[in-house]
């Protein structure tokens, strides 16, 4: 699949010619000015570029420097195409390009990596839902109203939010991670939060920012007293007012509607957040990413372990199609590490798939309970056994049995579950 960067201003013609090419089984990247064209241009594998040519013509060509610095086939403007523009002139124009792509890389030989033909700023996916998802980052980018992104754990919540800081900033500038689950009252409220690093705490005094990303991790475990301060500190930062240039990201596991409805949280400080809402999609609603992913991750392991090479059969590889994959791709990732580590030969087959995965997680295994149990010895079992049935997904685990995301917490906490509870490797993957 071939990656296509249009840059074009008027947003119809745009999303036309996005959607045909895409269509067409492209790989496209649509962006609507220079700005974001040039950023594209050096950090994304390039095929084919097409351009407005009022663009060019604005800035001496200056894309066209670039793109001749490239692209893989630097060969100049290869085709003047006249408005108005037909999506079979289009069409045709780019297969002609495809093809003298393609016979230039059979002359030079070139070996093209799947893998970096299907990243985006580090994010891997061919599916239409990621796809979606690269344009909004672009999109989202270019504006400094406070973001919020939703989606399941191990999802790449956070390499989503680094990607945005990423475009948003193409000269490095500071991105801040705040775990909104260990603030304290008070910390925002004094105009300071904190971050950390390989050295501990470190405090930064929010009037010393002038410049970055902040992104508040887990908004939904956010204490409610401590949602007040979060919204005075947005309202200050809000489109970077004066001299600032801050952008502000948030996550949740969970959709912040349900908590509204609970009263664990703010109306006011939802609405603030739900303005530009970005859902980032699970492993299971993009299956057809799988296949794919699984191919990146077992290339990734090989070099990170020194083996030659590790494949995967075609009947193991539709066991792991067929898995709804509750963990995402952090349980995907962790789990092909562990069968590459424990088989024996250089190609994982059925038998090296685990039980979980081959029987699909039954949601409606039976579990026991006996007369005579008390009520908490029962929901200790009920949650206990709910958490290992969704690979200890807590989210999940939560809107199963129907209650509150902190409720599950405390309940882990009172009934001492944390100790029984499988601890993934974390690795951030998207």
């Amino acid at each position: 699949m071939r990656k296509i960067l249009l840059v074009e201003e008027d947003v119809l013609i745009r999303e036309k010619f996005s959607n045909l090419l895409r269509e067409e089984r492209y790989y496209v990247i649509a962006v609507k000015d220079r700005n974001l064209a040039l950023n594209c241009l050096e950090r994304e594998g390039i095929d084919i570029m097409i351009v407005d040519e009022s663009l060019l013509q604005e800035n001496s060509f200056e894309l066209l420097s670039i793109s001749r610095q490239r692209l893989p086939n630097p060969k100049g403007i290869y085709e003047y195409l006249p408005r108005p523009l037909t999506p079979s002139r289009i069409s045709s124009a780019v297969k002609r390009a495809v093809e003298r792509i393609v016979l230039w890389e059979e002359n030079k030989d070139l070996k093209r990596r799947i893998d970096f033909r299907f990243s985006f700023a580090g994010i891997t996916g061919v599916s239409e839902k990621m796809q979606r998802l690269f344009s909004l980052i672009l999109q989202v980018s270019q504006v400094k109203r406070p973001v919020l992104l939703v989606g399941e754990q191990g999802t790449g919540k956070e390499m989503v939010a680094r990607a945005i800081h990423q475009y948003a900033f193409p000269e490095e500038k500071p991105f801040f991670k705040i775990l909104c689950s260990n603030l304290t009252l008070g910390t925002l409220k004094g105009g300071t939060f904190y971050r950390k690093d390989e050295s501990g705490n470190v405090t930064m005094p929010s009037e010393g920012l002038k410049t970055g990303t902040v992104y508040f991790e887990d908004i939904h475990l956010l204490p409610y007293p401590l949602q007040a301060e979060l919204v005075d500190f947005l309202e200050e930062n809000r489109f970077g007012r004066g001299e600032k240039d801050i952008h502000i990201v948030a996550s949740s596991e969970v959709p912040l509607e349900e908590e509204v409805n609970r009263g664990t949280f703010r109306n006011d400080l939802f609405y603030f957040l739900n303005a530009v809402k970005i859902e980032v999609p699970s492993l299971r609603d993009r299956k057809e990413d799988i296949a794919f992913l699984t191919d990146v991750f077992l290339k990734q392991i090989c070099e990170e372990t020194g083996r030659k090479t590790i494949k995967i059969s075609k009947e193991a590889l539709k066991l792991l199609v067929e898995y709804n994959w509750p963990g995402n791709i952090t349980e995907l990732r962790n789990t092909l590490e562990g069968m590459a580590i424990l088989s024996e030969g250089e190609v994982i087959t059925p038998e090296d798939i685990p039980s979980n995965i081959k029987s699909g997680i039954a949601h409606g295994d039976p579990i026991h309970i006996t007369v005579g149990m008390s009520l908490e010895e029962t929901e200790k079992v009920l949650i206990r056994e709910t958490l290992k049935a969704n690979r200890y997904n807590k989210s999940k685990t939560a809107r199963i049995l129907g209650i509150g995301l902190r409720t599950l917490y405390r309940k882990i906490e009172q009934y001492d579950l944390a100790k029984e509870m499988i601890i993934l490797r974390p690795h951030h993957w998207a």
